[in-house]
């Protein structure tokens, strides 16, 4: 195992037990041929102070998966800046990814890009939210590979889980596809 991945193994080992949040997210990608492509994301947050934590991110898919670490400032409680770089299947060179996060009452905004190896090699995500009540929110979002579309949102506060669907139009692939996933906070 190279040096740089022990030491990986060694920081979140050592961030990540206490007082961390995370996320684990299943959702499948249902396209117009009938075919669906089952997608597991995790996130983690261990918050150093106030104003910084430390993140990861993980995303496997049957053909193609990455890792990210990073940081977040949080310069106050309705704003989150996220910087982070980390590795993806078949690549030598690091992937790189920066967000935005904003909430203004009851709507966040989230603006968040990828860049790994090569022209076409990048990521984007638009998601513009506003939440309804404790378990209703209805957002659009926009997102390369996925599509531009209304994502319906459904949290169960008991078991601290969100059912969500994504009718979305791809529209650089010029195709209809939809999304449902589950989301659980840990």
């Amino acid at each position: 195992m190279a040096h740089w991945r022990r030491s990986l193994i060694g920081i979140l080992i050592l961030v990540f037990p206490a007082a961390a949040c995370a996320q684990l997210e299943l959702y499948s990608k249902c396209n117009t041929d009938r075919s669906i492509e089952p997608v597991i994301n995790y996130y983690g947050s261990r918050k150093i102070n106030k104003q910084f934590a430390v993140t990861f991110f993980g995303l496997v898919r049957q053909k193609w998966g990455q890792a990210l670490i990073g940081a977040t400032y949080i310069p106050s409680p309705n704003i989150n800046l996220s910087v982070s770089a980390g590795i993806e299947t078949g690549q030598t060179r690091l992937r790189y990814s920066a967000s935005l996060w904003l909430k203004r009452g009851e709507n966040t905004l989230l603006l968040l890009g990828e860049l790994g190896k090569g022209y076409q090699n990048y990521l984007y995500k638009v998601n513009v939210f506003h939440r309804f009540s404790d378990k209703l929110s209805l957002g659009i979002m926009d997102w390369r590979y996925h599509g531009l579309g209304p994502n319906f949102r459904y949290t169960i506060a008991g078991i601290a889980s969100t059912l969500w669907v994504m009718p979305a139009y791809d529209h650089e692939q010029k195709v209809a596809r939809c999304m449902v996933g589950w989301s659980l906070s840990m």
